[in-house]
């Protein structure tokens, strides 16, 4: 009778701890991997942070940084128009359809005149930093400023040229003090675009009389 050979029973032990390290390797590798490599495209920016401190911005391309969360990527859209809509609310699948929002719309002129305007109002970031770090909610300061200038400029105009023939002259005095307030808020913001949308009188009878 054969005695058992005990020296074979170390053989399925040492195959287990070699997939084990071998699973581990896969894992670290993969996780360094994973945490290090970070894409920007042609219309972002990546704001980087070591230990919560901006270090770096990059630009489009594949880009490697610390892993482990030493170093966060905060990729940002610096290329892309973004719109502010003021007095109405467009609908989201129908570009056609919007909503009046009138207490944003309803305002006095100059003259003591009360007139329903909507703006369009473009905007890009121009500094992903500042964007990110400068304030808690730069679009919601964005669209108090424009606001306020709105009301500085309709409420010192005529009815008749918010109307009719100075809306671009009142459009580009709305953009120059939005842009001019912005440089002083140093928020990441730019105003590239402001439009008036609609121009009325409040009601469809006076509306009608004015015509």
């Amino acid at each position: 009778m054969a005695l058992p050979n005990f020296k074979d029973k170390t053989i399925p032990t040492k195959a287990i701890k070699i997939a084990v390290s071998a699973i581990i390797i896969v894992f670290v590798l993969g996780s360094l991997i994973l945490t290090s490599l970070y894409t920007v495209d042609d219309k972002q920016q990546a704001v980087i942070t070591t230990f919560g401190k901006v270090t770096e911005v990059t630009d489009a391309g594949i880009h490697f940084k610390l892993p482990f969360g030493i170093q966060e990527a905060h990729i940002v859209d610096v290329n892309i128009s973004r719109k502010l809509e003021i007095g109405y609310r467009s609908d989201a699948a129908d570009a056609t359809q919007f909503e009046t929002v009138e207490r944003a719309s309803k305002m006095i002129t100059g003259d003591m005149n009360i007139v329903n305007v909507d703006f369009f109002v473009e905007y890009k970031i121009s500094d992903p930093v500042k964007y990110l770090f400068n304030s808690k909610d730069p679009e919601s300061i964005l669209k108090n400023l424009v606001q306020s200038q709105i009301r500085n400029v309709i409420g010192s105009a005529k009815a008749d040229d918010v109307l009719t023939s100075s809306k671009a002259s009142l459009q580009q005095e709305i953009k120059t003090l939005t842009i001019s307030e912005l440089e002083a808020y140093d928020i990441g913001l730019i105003v590239t675009d402001v439009r008036i949308q609609d121009a009325e009188l409040p009601t469809d009878a006076v509306n009608e009389a004015y015509k």
